[in-house]
């Protein structure tokens, strides 16, 4: 098959695939919606946003999250939450408590002598116990707040400034957005938390996902030789080229450190990374690069509407 000739026929009906990021869009919000009927939120904060403690337990027996999470209630530990860890033929129960601190034996207290079930613990089935101060943990939580909308809004500035173009300027930033959407909303179905290092991985998505977008845009406005078709399949090689590096990286990196550590932080980073960088493809090659056919072609009409505007405010003055 040629890819080249595959790409320019589809340009041709580029207004058929360009569904394919909106229905994403649109698939994101209803993942959103179908993780806070779910949990109650949209996104499960980990321990070092909502402070609390943190323990992993070693568990012999079978168990359901949703029946330790109404064990810890019943015991007046309301908003705890419960993830199981799958690791070759052990499983780990993580469970994370609001403040006040709670140490080793009162955690088995309520493990072992409830009203729901006993799962007979004793002091080695504590793999690790962790806890942060409430006001630390909102603290970091501003922290990280500002920090992701100056990142947003500073990569906006910059697109602005180098464009110069309203139109391709909002093509990149709705690209970059849309990635970090849906890699939220995929993080709410499946309960991946947010944590310093899912946070972390949601800020590199917005470099990766504007280095392929800034790609597309330069070599569409920016570059005179070839046609508007020639150009945009010279950006695609290239920038599908860095997305499925990318892919194919925090792959290995998720394999590798879940199978030597269990799941951690780094793989928490690695697969947020690769649904950011899978999302970023349709979005840029089905988004962007059709918004930028249709502003090159002239088919958009911002001129048109610009001018109408112009004349009204002529009129008004």
């Amino acid at each position: 098959m040629n890819l080249e000739s595959k790409f320019k026929e589809m340009m041709e009906d580029y207004d058929r695939y360009a569904w394919i990021p909106v229905g994403l869009l649109v698939l994101s919000f209803v993942m959103m919606g179908a993780g806070y009927m779910q949990n109650g939120k949209v996104l499960q904060l980990g321990q070092e946003f909502t402070g609390g403690t943190t323990v992993r337990l070693n568990m012999t027996q079978n168990f359901d999250t949703a029946q330790v999470d109404q064990i810890f209630s019943s015991e007046g530990q309301q908003g705890s939450s419960s993830i199981r860890i799958d690791s070759g033929e052990t499983s780990v129960l993580e469970v994370t408590v609001p403040p006040p601190k709670l140490n080793r034996s009162q955690i088995l207290d309520i493990m072992n002598s409830n009203s729901v079930r006993s799962y007979s613990l004793d002091d080695a089935d504590v793999l690790s116990l962790n806890f942060s101060k409430k006001e630390l943990a909102e603290t970091l939580r501003t922290i990280a707040t500002w920090t992701f909308i100056l990142a947003f809004t500073i990569m906006s500035l910059v697109i602005f400034t180098s464009f110069r173009d309203l139109v391709p300027s909002a093509a990149v930033i709705f690209a970059a957005g849309a990635d970090v959407i849906f890699s939220v909303g995929v993080m709410s179905l499946v309960g991946i938390p947010l944590t310093p290092g899912s946070l972390s991985a949601l800020l590199m998505l917005i470099g990766y996902s504007v280095d392929t977008d800034i790609v597309l845009s330069s070599r569409v406005l920016k570059q005179k030789r070839g046609s508007l078709e020639d150009r945009m399949w010279s950006a695609a090689k290239t920038g599908v080229t860095m997305s499925s590096g990318g892919v194919a990286g925090f792959t290995i990196l998720y394999l590798v450190s879940v199978a030597i550590v269990g799941p951690s932080t780094l793989s928490m980073v690695a697969s947020v990374m690769v649904i950011g960088l899978l999302a970023d493809m349709p979005f840029t090659w089905f988004g962007n690069a059709y918004i930028l056919q249709k502003y090159q072609r002239d088919e958009l009409g911002v001129e048109e509407k610009i001018d109408k505007y112009t004349e009204r405010v002529k009129i008004w003055n």
